[in-house]
């Protein structure tokens, strides 16, 4: 994004590359934004509600507001919390324009072609933080434990509904943090779909490009991770 050079931005400039970066991406998460970008970002969005009096202009920025919402499940420190200035500030908003927010962020998927994963829940609310729970995913940093917690349980006789019970007591308090947000049939498709990459990768047949082309609704940078993870075990295999 160009802040690590010290470069600034604005709103306009972030929706611009954001426009331009979704359909080259296939997750939210898979975007290349830096924490430090996603910290000056919430600077930006919570000026714009505050002097946009949290009604005009706010529909040009609901784009960054996705993002940002994305990327807070995803940076948020366990000693701090998730809470934040535009975390907090927006629980002060009145009910009505928290709705307003959710049903722009809703409308977003359908305006930008971003996956939604075939929900259709009744809540508007409850749709938006599924939908951005889905899309942050695990995060980078614990992607590693993540497959490690599922890699036990790929040569054990267990029930699948044990199997997910069990990975999710044990996530990482991030991705526990997702994972909460999600109902169980969404939890389990995820740990499945892992699962499954998991040893597709460790068969050492499939390439990254049949990979990408098998699993088209998972994230990019997850795949990738996979493969890293796996590289990095055949190399501790090697040395034993």
């Amino acid at each position: 994004m160009g802040s690590e050079s010290g470069q600034k931005f604005n709103l306009p400039e972030m929706k611009t590359y954001f426009e331009e970066q979704i359909p080259k991406v296939r997750l939210i998460s898979d975007l290349a934004l830096s924490e430090t970008d996603f910290r000056r970002l919430g600077t930006k969005l919570k000026s714009a509600f505050v002097f946009s009096d949290k009604k005009d202009g706010i529909d040009e920025i609901m784009l960054c507001y996705l993002v940002y919402w994305v990327y807070a499940l995803i940076y948020w420190d366990e000693d701090t919390g998730i809470h934040d200035e535009l975390t907090d500030y927006c629980a002060e908003l009145p009910q009505h324009q928290i709705r307003h927010h959710f049903e722009m962020i809703v409308d977003l998927f359908a305006d930008y072609d971003i996956e939604k994963f075939g929900y259709q829940n009744d809540s508007v609310e409850e749709q938006a933080m599924v939908l951005i729970a889905r899309h942050a995913g695990i995060p980078n940093d614990e992607k590693y434990l993540v497959f490690e917690l599922i890699d036990d349980y790929r040569n054990q006789n267990v029930s699948v509904t044990q199997m997910v019970n069990d990975i999710y007591s044990h996530l990482p308090y991030k991705s526990k943090y997702i994972f909460s947000m999600l109902d169980y049939q969404s939890r389990q498709d995820m740990i499945w779909e892992i699962r499954a990459l998991m040893a597709d990768i460790c068969s050492g047949v499939p390439s990254r490009e049949e990979l990408l082309a098998k699993y088209p609704h998972t994230s990019i940078s997850l795949i990738d991770y996979c493969f890293f993870w796996q590289e990095g075990r055949s190399l501790i295999d090697q040395a034993k």
